[in-house]
């Protein structure tokens, strides 16, 4: 599922994303600002995401290399993660994978993951 192209967001990624920065944490409001303009692409077969902003903004107050993930159950009750991870003040990927290692089948809907900050 790797993609070459980097391409905007699809409507359920932006979603995900809005989830994601719908608990406040620090460096959000600069994490939601480079999201805002982030274009993405896949950089595996689970669906996580190569992501790159033109803002100028940095998170410098992000304190852990993933300060937000978010989880929620496959079709097959399996666990998915899905992991934010900020690079030098930049948001850079979503991570996602599945507990057990197995083919993600579908995707929790958005309002079902459930959101944790990292301390």
């Amino acid at each position: 599922m790797n993609n070459d192209h980097l391409r905007a967001m699809t409507l359920f990624e932006k979603q995900l994303f809005a989830r994601f920065l719908s608990q406040p944490f620090s460096g959000r409001d600069e994490i939601a600002d480079q999201i805002s303009a982030a274009s993405v692409r896949f950089i595996d077969q689970d669906g996580s995401l190569e992501i790159q902003s033109t803002s100028p903004v940095l998170a410098m107050g992000v304190k852990a290399r993933v300060p937000v993930e978010a989880e929620g159950a496959d079709e097959d009750g399996i666990c998915i993660h899905l992991l934010l991870h900020v690079v030098d003040g930049r948001a850079s990927e979503l991570e996602v994978y599945k507990e057990d290692g197995t083919e993600i089948r579908v995707l929790p809907d958005v309002d079902a993951l459930r959101v944790s900050i990292v301390p």
